[in-house]
């Protein structure tokens, strides 16, 4: 599955809160600016285009944050649906916390990842990925990558600088994508926030429009650009930003992070275990790249489990698609930056070459990164990883590419 996009970043912010993220517009974000900030690179099945990740942990890269896919149906439990209803009304709203109201029933129903339980949304469990089935592993990444609705984007009536609206069908279906990569790595689901998504929609409308010409980082928008306001200078300060792709592809584009290696952050950001709620905003209909996306990800009040350590492409069974990306791994540790890496092929006792990237850190947690040399991951293998040097002690996980249809 290839994606092509590209991405400009932003430095660290590991632990903003989202209230206070919501002042940082770019000048809090000790962004990194410029041409360098923008990178070509290969991530998704959509349309070429580009992405842009926040200021704190979101460096520079093509696969900035974004939107996600995935089916609508019922199967919460998987993380690619939504849960039971929980109530219903003239116009089913409001919704209570992790629900949305679904037009077709006029009912509010779960989240992605979340069940009914009691009358309440809860998060399912994400569980071990070292105990996972296999079948359970492809399950979830085809119905993860299910779009139910390909026309998300309704367009305002006052031309280009009207933000439109984002059907909430592109909405669950970004939810669904993200929650089935945070779900990979054994991490807890996350929800939107209408304010959030509104004043990310302001945010894409301007992105969308971007000249990539201009010297100012598209995460520190200034007034003059084409479709500027105030509302949408804020979204770009505290949001990953793609541009091409639809919205729930840009998140493949954001957690392959391709062209991104000095700071994997837009990655970074959505594999973040306290990560919630987001904001979504997609615009399409003009600029260099045809549509852009931003989603916030500075909100840090998110349940679910917060392991010691976090690894993509996640120990256990794992698409062969994720494998063959940048391996990263993150956590709390504060030697995580200057660990050692060793894969070993277990299948044959093979101890394989890797080239190790030293990272800019501040996006989400301390991360690491590194890349095969002179081997590519095959489905079917076991590749054993030790990180050493850490003050907790090594951490030694296997990994699993799988080919899932």
């Amino acid at each position: 599955m290839g994606w092509t996009g590209i991405a400009s970043g932003f430095a660290p912010l590991t632990a903003v809160s989202l209230a206070a993220s919501l002042l940082l517009t770019g000048s809090g974000c000790n962004l990194i600016t410029g041409s360098n900030d923008l990178h070509i690179g290969s991530g998704g099945n959509g349309a070429g285009g580009a992405t842009s990740g926040p200021g704190a942990t979101g460096g520079p890269g093509p696969s900035g944050p974004g939107a996600t896919t995935g089916a609508n149906g019922t199967g919460a439990m998987t993380g690619t649906g939504t849960g039971a209803s929980t109530g219903s009304g003239p116009a089913c709203q409001p919704c209570g916390a992790n629900e949305h109201c679904e037009a077709q029933t006029a009912t509010c129903v779960c989240n992605p990842g979340f069940v009914d339980q009691g009358g309440s949304c809860v998060a399912v469990p994400p569980g071990d990925p070292s105990t996972r089935l296999q079948a359970d592993v492809c399950t979830h990444w085809t119905q993860g990558h299910q779009i139910t609705e390909p026309a998300p984007f309704v367009p305002g009536a006052a031309g280009d600088c009207d933000p439109g609206t984002l059907k909430q069908g592109g909405i669950t279906d970004t939810l669904t994508r993200l929650n089935m990569f945070r779900w990979l790595s054994g991490l807890g689901p996350v929800s939107d926030d209408p304010a959030l998504d509104q004043t990310d929609q302001y945010c894409a409308n301007l992105e969308s429009w971007w000249d990539f010409g201009l010297a100012q980082s598209p995460h520190q928008p200034q007034p003059g650009v084409k479709c500027y306001s105030s509302q949408g200078a804020q979204g770009a300060g505290m949001s990953n930003i793609a541009w091409g792709n639809g919205p729930a592809d840009s998140i493949d584009q954001f957690v392959q992070d391709s062209g991104n290696a000095t700071t994997m952050g837009h990655r970074r950001w959505i594999v973040n275990p306290p990560l919630g709620p987001v904001g979504i905003g997609y615009w399409q209909g003009g600029g260099m790249y045809g549509s852009a996306e931003c989603l916030a990800v500075f909100g840090a009040s998110g349940g679910g489990p917060n392991p010691p350590w976090v690894a993509v492409p996640n120990q256990g069974f794992v698409p062969l698609d994720v494998a063959t990306w940048t391996w990263t791994f993150h956590g709390s540790d504060s030697n995580i930056p200057s660990a050692t890496i060793a894969v070993l092929r277990v299948d044959d006792n093979t101890p394989l070459m890797v080239q190790t990237h030293t990272l800019q850190q501040g996006y989400g947690q301390n991360a690491i990164s590194w890349d095969p040399v002179g081997w590519t991951p095959e489905a079917g293998k076991t590749y054993r990883v030790t990180v050493s040097g850490l003050t907790s002690g090594s951490v030694t996980y296997d990994v699993k590419p799988v080919t899932c249809p």
